[in-house]
């Protein structure tokens, strides 16, 4: 989904270092939203346990918001319905980690917004 461009120091109780990747799952669409987990991996270590997880819940108000912002903004027209919709959640997540930042100003892991990017690999269900 997304990923840190190099290598990173984190761990609450230790200094690993790793590229770290963040996921996001569709769990269960309500009437009201729609309720994710998002998943962080360290994608250089052969270890597959993730590092971190939480769900996260959307309305449908912030959805279709983020939706109308995405469609203005990009061009899906060559993917399939569901890999659209992959597609924009890993978009959406991207902007929300480029935004929704920490009182500090930096994003999760203590990062500035230069510090990420969309994952190169092709984004499937």
């Amino acid at each position: 989904m997304i990923q840190t461009k190099t290598a990173i120091v984190y761990g609450d109780r230790s200094e690993k270092t790793g590229v770290i990747k963040v996921e996001v799952r569709p769990l269960e669409t309500t009437n009201e939203g729609t309720r994710y987990l998002v998943i962080d991996w360290d994608i250089s270590n052969l270890n597959n346990d993730p590092i971190f997880s939480k769900e996260v819940f959307w309305t449908n108000q912030e959805i279709d918001v983020m939706d109308s912002y995405l469609e203005q903004n990009n061009d899906f027209s060559a993917l399939t319905k569901s890999e659209k919709e992959m597609k924009k959640i890993q978009l959406a997540l991207y902007f929300d980690t480029m935004y929704n930042l920490l009182p500090s100003g930096k994003t999760i892991y203590r990062l500035t917004a230069d510090d990420w990017e969309l994952t190169p690999e092709i984004i499937t269900e």
